[in-house]
């Protein structure tokens, strides 16, 4: 598959496209919801960094007060979407006590200029 140019493969099996805020996966389209996808979005823009959970929370909700359990249900459900086995998870992981990682670097770059514009409405 030939990525289109608002997208950015993040692994090998997984083609983040932009236009239709969703994902391929083995030649199969998984849409996100819009807050999954500034997640996923932020992290694969920051690939290898500890995302800490309040920058996680303004993320993606940055006009309301919210707990980290409001996005532990987020991250398991992007799990569910992105890992081959997501309660062994090698993309997206836990780090106790810091935050989250994101261990794959994508295979082309977006422009920084259009992931901020995206992340920030």
């Amino acid at each position: 598959m030939e990525a289109p140019i608002d997208s950015v493969w993040i692994d090998d099996e997984i083609l983040l496209d932009c236009a239709q805020q969703g994902i391929w996966r083995h030649n199969q389209f998984v849409p996100l919801t819009a807050r999954a996808y500034r997640f996923l979005l932020y992290f694969v823009h920051h690939p290898r960094q500890i995302i800490p959970i309040p920058q996680l929370l303004h993320i993606g909700w940055p006009d309301e007060v919210r707990t980290p359990r409001d996005l532990y249900g987020h991250i398991y459900r992007l799990r569910r979407v992105i890992e081959s086995d997501p309660r062994h998870p090698r993309l997206l992981v836990t780090r106790r006590d810091a935050g989250y990682l994101w261990t794959a670097i994508p295979h082309n770059q977006m422009d920084s200029r259009r992931v901020s514009q995206i992340i920030s409405t």
